[in-house]
């Protein structure tokens, strides 16, 4: 079978390091060129075709490679087949609605959209046009993960009856951020930390343990204002920028299981146990116990660093390997993309399990029912 055939939205012309824009080189991109008999470029559309063109150039793409400057002209190439888009997410649903009218398949980063009505309609469109669709909810791809929902599914720790998370940020700047990365602390923007960094985790939560029947969320900014400073020169270019997204939010509630759940997100510069996250599931049998190094849900971050601990009845508790003996191709892929590349690989498969844009919905649904508890109007 050929490789899917991609157009590309929003691949930044350069190879920097710098935050902005970088996402579509570090996960899209080097997941795709890992993955040569699945994918394939065939264009990329930027602000401008000039943008595009220099993306081609810098990345060292076929120079058959198609430049557009807009996304509707590229969804109208019939040479296109999957429109992948990685771009700040207020620009999500006008990027990605040309192409599931043009009858393209989609993938979308997440947050899918800016707004739970905006993720709603593009689950609509998508559903009418018959196509298919993918999120960048990648964390479920972790062998962590996977290697929990194996345990969940052989029973060893009897039906689940709570479940307990602690976390922490502390992998993001406290007190400063960077200029042109503003939205990422505007509650409204869509694409803050409440919405990326624990919402990540919450897909992988649910995932696991199914959805909240009930829920309440308690939701605080402790830093009403952020230094925000030019990552060109260094210098502060705004002493008090206002900071309206939350960095420190308590979740409890009852699942649709009947299983009760509580978990605490905050924000130290640095966590004093180095942990980033710890999580407990606990059974009528027994319990499992997953900890990380600080870093983000959805990265997989170092292997040896990720840990799940299973304790049966009485017995001592044993660590559980994880992802060893994974010879896929995606595997081999580098991280911080391994993640993005399963899904990818999961994708070409058909078969495979798929983060839809349905899957999505539920979870800036989630988002929302939890923000909204704790009289954070959430749009």
């Amino acid at each position: 079978m050929s490789p899917t055939r991609v157009g590309f939205i929003g691949l930044k012309p350069s190879t920097d390091g710098s935050l902005l824009g970088s996402w579509g080189v570090r996960g899209h991109l080097r997941s795709i060129q890992g993955l040569p008999s699945l994918y394939e470029i065939v264009a990329v559309a930027n602000s401008t075709v000039e943008s595009s063109q220099k993306s081609i150039e810098v990345h060292k793409l076929p120079t058959t490679t198609n430049a557009y400057g807009n996304a509707e002209d590229l969804a109208a190439d019939p040479n296109v087949e999957l429109v992948v888009i990685s771009v700040e997410v207020r620009k999500h649903y006008e990027l990605a609605m040309p192409a599931l009218k043009h009858k393209k398949d989609v993938f979308v980063e997440w947050p899918m959209a800016a707004s739970v009505k905006e993720a709603e309609d593009l689950t609509k469109v998508a559903k009418e046009n018959g196509v298919r669709t993918m999120v960048g909810l990648q964390g479920r791809y972790d062998p962590l993960v996977q290697k929990v929902k194996e345990i969940l599914a052989e029973g060893k720790i009897g039906k689940v009856m709570s479940s307990t998370v602690t976390a922490c940020s502390s992998v993001l700047p406290v007190e400063t951020w960077l200029k042109d990365l503003e939205f990422y602390l505007d509650f409204n923007s869509g694409g803050n930390e409440y919405t990326i960094f624990m919402g990540h985790f919450l897909d992988s939560f649910t995932y696991l343990l199914g959805d909240f029947a009930s829920v309440h969320g308690l939701l605080a900014s402790q830093y009403p204002t952020v230094i925000i400073i030019d990552p060109a020169t260094g210098q502060i270019v705004n002493p008090a920028y206002p900071k309206t997204a939350p960095e420190h939010v308590f979740i409890t509630g009852t699942l649709e299981s009947s299983a009760v759940a509580s978990l605490a997100f905050r924000k130290p510069k640095s966590a004093a146990d180095r942990v980033g996250f710890r999580w407990y599931i606990t059974g009528t049998e027994g319990e499992i116990a997953i900890t990380t190094e600080e870093g983000s849900w959805q990265g997989g971050g170092i292997r040896e660093k990720r840990k799940i601990s299973l304790k049966v009845g009485k017995a001592d508790s044993v660590d559980v390997e994880f992802g060893k003996d994974d010879t896929t191709l995606a595997e081999k892929v580098a991280f911080p993309a391994t993640n993005t590349a399963r899904q990818y690989e999961a994708f070409a498969a058909r078969d495979g399990e798929v983060i839809t844009f349905e899957d999505a919905l539920r979870n800036h649904r989630l988002l929302q029912r939890i923000a909204n508890s704790s009289g954070w109007e959430m749009m």
